[in-house]
């Protein structure tokens, strides 16, 4: 019993100093600049506050939950805190510093369900991973906030002990969507799987409805500005996976955007005989592995399904895109090492190459099976060297 008791003890006191260190690593992070992400915050919460249209005059691509949270952290006042001197110097002051609590904390209750749905390990892997590190206390992008509400909503689906689950866990869904559109593919890849009609429904129709009415109400008065600047504005088309794998003639009839999209519905329908939870993982690596274009803040996404699956593949994607992050100019931008390297905004275009083809290769080998993976690869392998060797010998 005393050995229970002191082993119980040690295991407390070890998840106490991992959750102080990452919420502590979170917050010393800030310290070292911000981006263009926090300054549009800023800039919208300005135009919230005076009444004039996030949609119309500001650069404000979601939908109105995020503006809406911004407001609350901005209406919070630690006087305590807020003279500090530390916190006087963090570029963005105390509202900053509200900003990367609250998303810290969005990353420790993803950690909380990690670890209780599968182990410390796990959730750990997750939670003090540099990418969401540096993701939340630097860039304070909210990409888990959103997903956090999409996870919570596959696991207690999967919880056969809560009635109407399924209505539970589509609202739950929606709120995901409408606090950013990460998801927005989910609800028919989840539509795929479920037997009867009436689910099928629901799955689709409350999640996109909550996503619509969340709009409410720009959606009345300034449709035009939130169709272009949600819908429609696609700033560039420089997907990693299509520069590596998509024929150019292909691009001559189709959108990125619209390749992107079709492929990301046909994947759903690939998946239906996937367990729920298994998509859900296999969705986030997806909707990064085929984007239509890219962005460091991207990188973030597929973290948990990375914790979950952890093999040699995602600690190589986990370095590469650190790495990446300590010299990017959206990121933690260090100035010796972008001199000694001569970093410029298209050396991180080609980082995003190897760091995709590395997330691609562990996608299919989760998806199809290691076993069929590998036999595939060493197929292809054979047919390149017989190849390469008739080659040679034709020219000999």
């Amino acid at each position: 019993m005393v050995y229970k008791n002191q082993r119980f003890n040690y295991e407390l006191n070890l998840f106490i100093l991992f959750v102080f260190v990452g919420f502590f690593l979170r917050v010393w992070i800030c310290q070292f600049g911000s981006n263009m992400d926090f300054a549009s915050w800023q800039a919208n919460l300005d135009l919230f506050k005076e009444g004039r249209s996030i949609y119309e005059f500001g650069n404000y691509t979601y939908a109105t939950p995020w503006i809406y949270t911004l407001y609350i952290l901005d209406t919070l006042s630690f006087p305590v805190l807020e003279n500090t001197k530390f916190v006087q110097n963090i570029p963005g002051e105390f509202y900053r510093i509200k900003i990367v609590i609250f998303l810290s904390f969005i990353d420790f209750l993803i950690f909380l369900l990690l670890f209780r749905n599968y182990s410390l390990k796990i959730g750990l892997l997750f939670f003090l991973n540099p990418i969401s590190i540096i993701i939340t206390g630097h860039h304070n992008q909210f990409s888990q906030y959103a997903i956090l509400f999409g996870f919570l909503s596959i696991l207690l689906y999967e919880n056969k002990n809560i009635n109407k689950r399924i209505l539970i866990s589509s609202l739950l869904l929606g709120i995901s969507l409408a606090v950013k559109h990460i998801l927005i593919f989910f609800p028919l890849w989840w539509a795929f799987k479920e037997k009867k009609i009436i689910n099928k429904i629901i799955v689709i129709v409350v999640p996109y409805s909550i996503f619509i009415l969340s709009f409410f109400p720009f959606l009345i008065n300034e449709f035009q500005y939130v169709y272009e600047n949600v819908l429609i504005n696609w700033k560039r088309e420089d997907g990693p996976f299509w520069g590596m794998f998509g024929p150019k003639i292909i691009h001559m009839y189709f959108s990125l955007q619209t390749l992107f999209s079709l492929l990301l519905v046909i994947l759903g329908f690939l998946f239906v005989d996937k367990k729920l939870k298994e998509s859900f993982y296999f969705y986030l690596m997806a909707v990064v592995i085929f984007s239509s274009m890219m962005y460091t803040q991207y990188l973030v996404i597929p973290l948990i399904a990375l914790a979950v699956y952890w093999n040699w593949k995602f600690l190589l994607y986990t370095l590469l895109t650190f790495l990446l992050f300590l010299v990017d100019g959206d990121q933690l931008n260090l100035e010796f090492l972008r001199d000694i390297f001569e970093w410029d905004l298209r050396a991180t275009r080609i980082a995003f190459y190897p760091i995709i083809l590395v997330l691609f290769i562990a996608f299919l080998e989760e998806t199809i099976g290691k076993k069929k993976f590998y036999t595939f690869t060493n197929k292809i392998i054979k047919f390149v060297s017989q190849k390469i060797r008739s080659s040679i010998k034709f020219k000999i």
